[in-house]
């Protein structure tokens, strides 16, 4: 927690400063771990960092901060531990496949041969020492490859085309667009954040768009706090009749950009409650709060990229990389509890 306080990811960095650094070496008891027991060590307990997280919004809301007056959500496309270069087409999987399933078979032949006159020669010792390594390699590419396979289908269903990519270092990862206009496997990080900076919930999810995470995101808060916001607000990027029609069903009051007006003479996009809340976003207290959403929900994205240097994510798999996301929140967190709580 504190190397992410301090915008320090890296095992061996943390290592090193284990060495020459006070709070480091206080917090390591005096040991000095080398860096694959403290990367071994954020992989084992990464379940425990949502607890961690947990407990910067306890001691928020007992400093009497987290105020859900107002809240807002975003989410920010952060880059995955991974590159295009480790990804291949559906197709070129297929074809990848069927290629190393007739080399495993050569090469299962080859042993098949070599054994049996071994065998005639020597007698049925069965001493070998195990598989080949070149054998070992290609199942091993094998089954990355099915495994990526497999996540592509699942998630492109009845859309997927040969065309569509995914990566082996990382299948739960997917191609986003990141803030630089940049094409890269990322993870969608969200974050709902009270009026004085404080993140009170977050998400993560394997998909470019938001608009599912909306009541998930609101769920979380209450869950975390005890309490639901007096109003949430969101960008367009959340908007679905469905998302409105729920949150009408359980009379939770929300703001959730439109989009731009389109030209005189055309009608607004229909569903009876986007249009509602199209008519709600002109009252002017409802553009008052709504204004505050930008640099309320954006901010600790800015923080987290700029002074915590977090950039992209180290661990792989959406349950490994949702714990780091949880332990980045909850060091911005404290550091907001350090400038804004009570003396």
């Amino acid at each position: 927690l504190l190397g992410a306080i301090e915008g320090v990811y890296s095992g061996r960095a943390i290592a090193r400063r284990v060495y020459f650094d006070l709070r480091f070496q206080f917090l390591a008891g005096a040991l000095r771990p080398d860096f694959r027991t403290i990367n071994r060590f954020r992989v084992r307990h990464r379940a425990e960092f949502s607890e961690v997280f947990l407990q910067t919004v306890q001691i928020a809301r007992a400093s009497g901060l987290a105020k859900l007056g107002r809240v807002a959500i975003d989410g920010s496309k952060l880059r995955a531990n991974t590159s295009r270069h480790k990804a291949m087409s559906h197709g070129r999987m297929v074809e990848a496949e069927e290629q190393l399933a007739d080399e495993i078979g050569q090469i299962l032949a080859q042993m098949d041969e070599l054994n049996e006159g071994e065998d005639q020669e020597h007698g049925d010792d069965d001493g070998g020492g195990g598989l080949p390594a070149e054998l070992q390699a290609r199942e091993r590419r094998r089954e990355r490859i099915r495994a990526a396979r497999a996540q592509l289908e699942k998630e492109k269903g009845e859309r997927l085309e040969s065309r569509h990519q995914k990566s082996f270092a990382d299948p739960e990862a997917n191609m986003m667009k990141t803030g630089d206009g940049a094409l890269a496997y990322c993870y969608n990080a969200q974050a709902a954040t009270s009026e004085d900076g404080i993140i009170v919930a977050t998400g993560l999810l394997s998909a470019a768009n938001d608009v599912t995470a909306l009541i998930p995101m609101i769920e979380a808060v209450e869950a975390n706090t005890g309490e639901c916001p007096d109003v949430t607000l969101a960008d367009h990027g959340y908007l679905s009749e469905a998302t409105l029609e729920e949150l009408d069903r359980r009379g939770q009051r929300c703001l959730v950009a439109v989009g731009r007006e389109r030209k005189k003479g055309t009608r607004w996009p229909q569903g009876r409650f986007t249009q509602r809340m199209h008519r709600v976003l002109r009252f002017g207290w409802a553009q008052t709060l709504y204004a505050h959403r930008k640099t309320q929900a954006e901010r600790p994205f800015a923080e987290i990229k700029q002074r915590l240097c977090f950039q992209r994510f180290r661990l792989r798999g959406q349950e490994k990389v949702r714990g780091e996301w949880d332990l980045v929140c909850a060091a911005l967190n404290l550091k907001t509890l350090w400038r804004r709580a009570p003396a």
